[in-house]
């Protein structure tokens, strides 16, 4: 059964400054990812994370009103995996 949290979207220096539910450390980047890229629907992002529905809804309003600050986080983190992923290869290999 999801908590009851309050189910806002907040910016703060948790979570880097990542926009993310209110009372959570789950980012709305985690919630388009799973609905976008996974194809979740937002009954299931909800279950998953244990949130309100209404909290998912307003992560992907979030994501909407702000494609541009979200898709640029994201890029950004796949830079990173990718760049990791180079310079630790062998590494990783082992």
């Amino acid at each position: 059964m999801a908590k009851e949290i309050e189910s806002k979207i907040v910016k703060d220096e948790a979570m880097s400054g990542s926009p993310r539910v209110a009372g959570t450390r789950i980012r709305v980047r985690d919630i388009v990812e799973k609905y976008i890229v996974s194809g979740y629907p937002p009954e299931a992002i909800a279950e998953a994370f244990s949130l309100p529905l209404a909290a998912v809804y307003e992560a992907l309003s979030y994501y909407y009103g702000h494609l541009l600050e979200i898709q640029e986080e994201i890029k950004k983190d796949k830079e990173f995996i990718e760049k990791f992923k180079k310079e630790f290869k062998h590494e990783i290999l082992s």
